[in-house]
């Protein structure tokens, strides 16, 4: 009797292991299938007309012709995506535009900017800021302290030219003329001027290379590479900027400088940014 019951225990637990197993083995697929899911709406996504023929979605999202089309259908009949009769394409549905529009309201760029410019100081063991355009143009709104003290009479309010500082020459390049034009004209009667010729190659130079640098022009003894964050319309929301001593030139190398671009980068996509300027 009792080795007929520790038998029937035996038995119940294997079958409840072999339940969990297939459980598991259903959600792993459960899961995988999302996330092929997301290779065809991200195929979508990428369309340069905004449409795709069903080969170009195969293509895109790494998918046999047969596969993407079974997912393109699940997503028609769920409205996430939408075909035109005519001509056969396929583009992201109004489910996927309500979508869209719901995490754009809760979204907050500037908490987003901030969070991913915190992760790079505490990674670079420095300091930084945030800026944004403000009644006397850029703007210093946050100004986190890391891992190098330094000593400064900048603070969060303090207003930054648009000539001459790396934040600055973001703004003259992301942001329209008519925008900066009457802040320039007020720096240069107050004695700020920087040649036409020389301002024009700096914003050029930062709309190519994604990034301004400067070394002490705005305060002596402080170097700083500033990165653009950009919106969902390639518009500038806010500068990030990392600071480092002047005769500390090793700090800027390579390497860090792509990893500030990167975060830059990083930080515009979560806000909606295409990765295209």
């Amino acid at each position: 009797m009792n080795g007929g019951t520790m038998n029937y225990g035996r038995d119940a637990i294997a079958a409840l292991r072999d339940i969990e197993a297939k459980d598991g083995e259903s959600q792993r697929k459960s899961i995988q299938s999302v996330e092929i899911g997301a290779r065809v709406l991200l195929a979508l996504l990428k369309a340069d007309r905004g449409e795709s023929f069903l080969r170009e979605v195969a293509d895109n999202s790494g998918l046999s012709r047969s596969q993407a089309h079974r997912y393109l259908l699940a997503f028609v009949n769920t409205g996430m995506v939408e075909q035109n009769p005519e001509r056969g394409q396929y583009a992201l549905g109004q489910l996927a535009v309500r979508l869209g529009l719901a995490a754009m309201a809760r979204m907050d760029p500037l908490r987003i900017a901030t969070e991913h410019l915190e992760r790079l100081l505490s990674e670079l063991k420095t300091t930084g800021l945030l800026s944004v355009w403000g009644d006397y143009g850029p703007t210093v709104i946050r100004w986190i302290d890391g891992g190098i003290p330094l000593f400064t009479s900048m603070h969060v309010g303090s207003n930054l030219p648009l000539q001459g500082s790396s934040t600055g020459t973001l703004f003259l390049a992301f942001c329209p003329k008519e925008q900066t034009a009457e802040r320039v004209a007020r720096e240069r009667e107050e004695g700020i001027v920087v040649d036409d010729e020389e301002l024009a190659k700096q914003v050029e130079e930062a709309r190519k290379q994604g990034l301004a640098r400067t070394y002490g022009s705005v305060v002596p003894g402080l170097s700083a590479v500033s990165v653009p964050v950009l919106d969902s319309q390639g518009n500038l929301v806010a500068t990030m900027s990392i600071l480092a001593r002047s005769q500390d030139k090793p700090f800027f190398s390579k390497a860090r400088i792509e990893r500030i671009i990167q975060q830059g980068r990083e930080a515009s996509i979560a806000i909606g940014w295409s990765g295209k300027t």
